[in-house]
């Protein structure tokens, strides 16, 4: 009996680094509406948002690509 079908890896993942960049912007925009009160706060929040998903997705994420 082989164990290779341990060693598969599902091929229908595929790349969820969009998600994180997705999920970064929408939460960031909702924490800058609720504390800005204003539609450019909810903006502001969106792009801080996004740059901290940018910067998760680049630099802690990329060094532990095996665990995905």
């Amino acid at each position: 009996m082989t164990e290779k079908h341990i060693e598969e890896q599902p091929k229908e993942v595929g790349n969820i680094n969009n998600l994180f960049y997705l999920l970064g912007a929408v939460f960031g925009g909702l924490t800058g509406g609720v504390i800005q009160e204003t539609l450019v706060g909810t903006l502001i929040g969106a792009v801080i948002g996004l740059l901290f998903g940018a910067f998760f997705v680049k630099v802690l994420l990329n060094a532990r690509a095996h665990d995905r």
